[in-house]
């Protein structure tokens, strides 16, 4: 049997409609730019009609583009939908099983529920990434993750995409790290962020935590300079106790801090919603729902973190 279209190149022109150029369509499959082009030429002669069309420097998928998409869609879904059916008939869990996790919950969540989803269940192939929220859940839609663990602010939820399931997980405070001898560490109830006038902040890189503190720290009229972006925990902490400013960290994942640092209880603190996302059609998958359980087994063990009744969707 010879099928009109083939999977690989419906999957080379998604790539090509939701990157927006050849370039980068080529440098998220892992292929060359004249690779994508080739089987692009190849899908546009099975289908007798254009699939992109120029406008100006830019190319825009056509109206054919928009239906091989869709199918390109189908049929993955038919893939998964196969592979839960599949893994059902097992007597044991099985199969591969890609998960991803922003840095904290790697840390946190998902190297606890390595250990004990392999000891549970050998005979499943287990990938973990770390990924941020603004790319895990893409890589779910894509078909490149199966589970991804992301998170969002309990006050500024970032918009899913149809074709996810979204499991909450529970929630994540966030709290001031300042220097031990800080004026504010003697402070009873907390601290509030308007308490903070002035203050040199150690900021992430641009993305769902930046954005908070940033757009907060505006809206309530508070002066403020971001001395530094840094990602790791470790280098947040210590250029705290080296005195060169402030910074918030959340407590999933936290490492013990040193005794020059403190972590402060914030009035109102910002809260994390940590959740699981997966594809509507891998629902069925026992791989998909052994991970799940287990993540939220982990995260029931943590005592300082409000569990998942707390969490709204």
């Amino acid at each position: 049997m010879r099928y009109m279209f083939n999977p690989e190149h419906l999957t080379t022109l998604q790539a090509v409609v939701e990157e927006g150029t050849v370039l980068a369509a080529a440098d998220r499959l892992g292929i060359t730019a004249s690779a994508v082009s080739q089987q692009l030429g190849r899908l546009q002669r099975e289908t007798g009609q254009p699939v992109m069309a120029r406008r100006g420097r830019s190319l825009e998928p056509t109206d054919a583009a928009a239906v091989l998409v869709r199918m390109a869609e189908q049929l993955r879904d038919l893939d998964e939908s196969a592979r839960s059916e599949l893994e059902r008939l097992r007597q044991d869990v099985g199969g591969t099983l890609v998960v991803s996790g922003f840095p904290t919950a790697v840390y946190g969540l998902l190297a606890p529920m390595a250990a004990r989803l392999q000891q549970r269940h050998p005979d499943l192939e287990l990938t973990v990434r770390e990924l941020a929220p603004e790319e895990s859940v893409p890589a779910v839609r894509r078909g490149e993750v199966d589970l991804a663990v992301v998170h969002d602010w309990t006050d500024r939820h970032v918009p899913l995409r149809d074709r996810v399931h979204v499991w909450p997980v529970g929630l994540d405070p966030v709290d001031l790290v300042a220097p031990h001898d800080h004026r504010l560490v003697m402070r009873e109830g907390g601290v509030d962020l308007e308490d903070l006038d002035g203050q040199v902040w150690i900021d992430d890189s641009p993305g769902v935590f930046s954005d908070w503190l940033l757009s907060t720290l505006e809206s309530r009229d508070v002066r403020y300079r971001v001395g530094a972006a840094v990602d790791s925990e470790r280098g947040k902490v210590a250029l705290t106790a080296g005195g060169f400013g402030l910074c918030l960290l959340p407590r999933l994942g936290r490492e013990q801090l040193p005794a020059d640092v403190v972590a402060l209880p914030l009035v109102e603190a910002p809260t994390r919603r940590v959740l699981a996302v997966h594809r509507d059609s891998s629902h069925g998958r026992p791989a998909v729902q052994a991970a799940l359980g287990i993540v939220r087994e982990v995260w029931a063990e943590h005592a300082d973190l409000p569990d998942v009744d707390q969490v709204s969707l």
